[in-house]
């Protein structure tokens, strides 16, 4: 799946097409007309390897719910993996992993793995990210655990049963409850039915683009993109039984969340609303009503940042 990603789509072709399997694998892509032009570019993939490659039909921009959509459709596999045109595989049995893992474990319908993280702007990666940021990956049913935020999943390293998909995830249901994105509604929605499994091998490279639809710089877009990510949850929470713990900590936590970015981005309504669901939860401190007094004053703020650069002396140490 892509839109506009001349700079990078080869790189993921080339990745895909190393995968080293046991059994035979198609390639089917969905380019959300691309003005740019990685549709030639994937077709002359397409000419290169007819008998592996299946290039959708050029259609209008569908967004990316529906192109997502019709990609599963037209898959006629087994096992279904995802990569957008900016990733990549790195590792070329991840696909053959993968598959061995839910041949010999029935009740699976998803296993994904960890993933290398790299940043464009500073031409730098973060290795094997999971391993640092969550070393006590949930597995098995983890419905709960992703209502929570207790971890997440590298959407190029997800490989999913096309059965379980058929069965449980209804994109029109998306469609209609106004989902941004489709990776997380499919995983909380298959995290109900089917067991998940994390591999430690890192398989996959997320390349993190600066100002990209899901890492802007703008902090309207970045506020607009948490709160869809808060429908999606609510949705699930309200269409299966939670535990009110449960859905206590995911308030809280996005809360939390909405409070520090308004507060990044001095979005004071934003800030406030955060800041009223947390002092009913009597979990306010000190420093959170200095930053939204900040917020609402900014005069105040730059004062006092006025003042630490002119009285605080920097500190310079020197290594011998």
């Amino acid at each position: 799946m892509g839109y506009n990603q001349e700079k990078y789509v080869r790189q993921t072709m080339d990745s895909i097409l190393a995968q080293q399997c046991s059994y035979p694998f198609e390639i089917v892509i969905g380019d959300d007309d691309s003005a740019d032009n990685t549709r030639a570019i994937l077709e002359e993939y397409q000419e290169k390897h007819p008998e592996i490659i299946r290039l959708l039909p050029k259609a209008s921009n569908k967004g990316v719910l529906r192109n997502y959509a019709d990609v599963v459709k037209a898959c006629s596999g087994k096992y279904i993996a995802f990569c957008h045109c900016d990733d990549y595989w790195h590792d070329a049995l991840k696909l053959q992993k993968q598959v061995d893992f839910l041949e010999n474990n029935p009740g699976y319908g998803l296993v994904h793995t960890d993933a290398d993280f790299y940043l464009e702007k500073s031409n730098s990666t973060i290795y094997s990210y999971h391993a640092k940021t969550h070393p006590d990956m949930p597995e098995g049913d983890v419905f709960e655990a992703l209502i929570q935020g207790r971890f997440s999943i590298t959407t190029p390293t997800a490989l999913y049963s096309k059965a379980a998909m058929d069965k449980y995830v209804d994109f029109t249901e998306f469609e209609k409850a106004g989902f941004l994105y489709e990776d997380l509604p499919t995983w909380l929605e298959l995290s109900k039915h089917v067991k998940f499994k994390f591999l430690k091998d890192s398989t996959s490279t997320y390349r993190v683009i600066e100002d990209s639809h899901s890492h802007p710089k703008n902090g309207d877009r970045k506020l607009f993109l948490l709160q869809g990510h808060y429908n999606m949850k609510k949705h699930f929470i309200k269409k299966y039984t939670v535990a009110a713990s449960t859905e206590r900590k995911f308030e809280i936590q996005y809360n939390l969340v909405k409070f520090n970015l308004a507060y990044k981005w001095q979005k004071y309504p934003a800030a406030l609303q955060a800041f009223n669901f947390l002092k009913r939860e009597k979990l306010v401190t000190l420093k959170m009503r200095l930053k939204l007094l900040f917020i609402q004053l900014p005069f105040f703020h730059k004062t006092l940042k006025s003042i630490k650069k002119t009285y605080i002396p920097k500190t310079s140490v020197s290594h011998l």
